[in-house]
């Protein structure tokens, strides 16, 4: 019998490291890779376990598995980014909603890399009532507080276009990045905006060119 690795504890609520987490899928190799922050998303210590499909249906939700057999389906076969809704019965007791972000890379032969991001939503409209509750308070008045959130529903639209995810897991990433460069949220959205909308050559692929201009942002 297969001794499990004892589970963290219940994650404290707030804690912004935990929220987006990268994975790896070499389909071919069949090897994952997790960052330290999916671990924890599972309930583990990070390295605890060997991620992978076993560990992926032992604590996914039954209910959500012909959805996201779909939507892995759909990426396969088309190649496109794709999101996905998921819940997480963690192995520390708690159960966590997540959205799980991705792109395809293939090649002649098809489908070879899937990678991409969790980002765990459970305290998500909390964290974003918080964020426009401090730029409400930051503002002036009224109409710069206004104007902040514009740019950031900028901003939210193009990583929602350009990653095919929602509002939210959106708002997630974004925030996630001004958090890791330590960059004011409404000066990121206002930089990635203004180089969208600027970009040196035509934006060919817009998950790649988003992904560069908030690493240059935030210096990360």
């Amino acid at each position: 019998m297969t001794t499990k690795p004892d589970p963290l504890s219940a994650l404290p609520s707030g804690q912004s490291a935990d929220q987006v987490g990268m994975y790896h899928w070499d389909v071919r190799a069949g090897t994952w890779s997790w960052s330290p922050e999916i671990y924890r998303m599972y309930g583990y210590r990070p390295g605890a376990v060997s991620p992978g499909p076993e560990l992926f249906a032992e604590h996914g939700h039954p209910g959500d598995r012909p959805q996201l057999s779909e939507v892995f389906e759909r990426a396969r076969r088309t190649g496109e980014p794709f999101s996905a809704q998921q819940r997480i019965a963690a192995a520390d007791g708690v159960t966590r909603a997540v959205v799980v972000v991705g792109a395809v890379d293939q090649d002649e032969a098809g489908l070879a890399k899937i990678h991409g991001y969790y980002v765990d939503l459970t305290s998500a409209r909390l964290r974003e009532a918080e964020q426009l509750s401090e730029l409400a308070g930051e503002a002036a008045g009224l109409q710069r507080a206004m104007a902040s959130r514009a740019g950031i529903e900028q901003a939210k639209g193009m990583i929602m276009l350009g990653y095919g995810c929602d509002s939210a897991t959106a708002f997630e990433l974004l925030t996630s990045a001004s958090q890791r460069g330590n960059v004011k949220l409404r000066e990121l959205a206002e930089g990635l905006v203004a180089a969208v909308q600027n970009p040196p050559e035509p934006l060919a692929r817009t998950r790649e060119y988003l992904e560069s201009v908030l690493a240059r942002l935030t210096n990360v």
